[in-house]
């Protein structure tokens, strides 16, 4: 065991190594990157989003199992973990101004009647994967994933056309689309939707508050790819409710801070 975990101590160290210096922020959500009217690039942290909980007992144990799988293989990972309560399918993030409150409710809540006259589907999920190697998800099947972009779809029409800020985290995003914001722009072109990635997070590294002098610890292919997705792909998900949830904890719920629930 010991000789594993050095070889496991060892090819991190390597892949480190070789790697472009990318810092996160400390926070739970990173800064992602916006725009501004002189297309200037510039950064918001995001201080709202729109997600599906996910309650399904059998899936959040699957998800929990997948954690305690990858830290046998490097514990120092543990501060990544997405606590059991927090586990969601983000749908929207954003950033909301002050004197947007009222607005971004109204925005919500058009999206929401929009969505309640979609066809109702069930979720399926297809595989684990990275974003760079810091953040490890949980990808969805093709079907659910056209249904799942549909919704955003449907919030980005909302929230868009009365001038509140969404924040993409996806830099392939050409700065035109990034501007205009809309349904339209993201369906012209059936090759956009890859511009969207929905995905339930499992862990992350910019959970982690310890300071590093390089590079914070990585989530590698190696040190999930061996486990059993069998259970976890039977699985089909009732989505129950959507909601929108301030990024700030609400200490006596241990979760974040509820602007609105939506049941579907």
């Amino acid at each position: 065991m010991n000789i594993k975990r050095s070889i496991y101590h060892y090819l991190i160290c390597s892949s480190l190594s070789i790697q472009n210096n990318y810092q996160h922020n400390n926070t739970l959500f990173p800064c992602f990157h916006s725009l501004r009217n002189n297309n200037k690039m510039s950064y918001l942290r995001p201080n709202y989003f729109i997600c599906i909980p996910i309650n399904n007992e059998n899936i959040c144990n699957e998800l929990i199992n997948i954690q305690k799988h990858i830290l046998v293989k490097y514990d120092e990972l543990k501060d990544c973990i997405i606590e059991r309560n927090k586990f969601h399918i983000s749908l929207l993030i954003l950033y909301i101004k002050k004197d947007q409150m009222e607005l971004s409710k109204e925005a919500f809540n058009e999206g929401m009647e929009k969505i309640k006259n979609m066809n109702k589907e069930k979720i399926s999920f297809d595989k684990l994967d990275t974003f760079r190697n810091d953040v490890l998800y949980l990808s969805l099947k093709e079907n659910s994933n056209k249904y799942i972009i549909n919704m955003i779809n449907h919030l980005i029409d909302s929230f868009s056309k009365r001038g509140i800020k969404i924040i993409f985290n996806n830099k392939k995003i050409t700065k035109e689309k990034i501007s205009n914001n809309n349904k339209k722009e993201l369906n012209k072109n059936p090759n956009d939707l890859q511009h969207i990635t929905p995905h339930l997070t499992i862990m992350k590294n910019s959970y982690m508050k310890k300071m590093y002098m390089n590079k914070k610890p990585q989530i590698f292919p190696f040190f999930y790819t061996d486990y059993d997705l069998t259970n976890l792909l039977k699985e089909q998900m009732d989505i129950q409710k959507i909601q929108f949830l301030e990024m700030d904890m609400d200490t006596s719920t241990s979760y974040y801070k509820i602007l609105s629930d939506f049941n579907i």
